[in-house]
């Protein structure tokens, strides 16, 4: 999960909020693993929020259309995350799928204009 995860620090749950700076995004795996992401929309790069990939920092792409995030993982390969339900605000959630199969629920943690 946690590879996964990676590159979805290349990702944007939500568009990240339309007027937020940096949105923070908890992603918990059906398999009860999570990981936390920090969305800077000003620089279209995410950032990992604790646990062993603390601070590591990758560009995403976010397609508002399909409220997809796609990046990168560290092995390079393509991660996108589909959103059934976008938020903007703290405590906002939606449910998740990867293009790999995997599942869960993300949930916006922090907001930072």
């Amino acid at each position: 999960m946690m590879r996964t995860l990676g590159v979805l620090f290349a990702s944007a749950m939500f568009a990240t909020a339309a007027h937020a700076a940096v949105t923070t995004i908890e992603y918990t795996g059906s398999d009860g693993n999570s990981a936390t992401i920090a969305y800077d929309d000003s620089t279209n790069t995410a950032t990992v929020v604790g646990g062993e990939s603390d601070g590591q920092s990758a560009p995403y792409t976010y397609d508002e259309a399909t409220n997809t995030i796609c990046g990168s993982d560290n092995e390079g390969k393509e991660v996108c995350v589909t959103f059934a339900n976008p938020g903007e605000n703290v405590g906002d959630a939606s449910d998740y799928t990867t293009n790999d199969g995997r599942t869960g629920t993300a949930k916006i943690v922090d907001v930072q204009e």
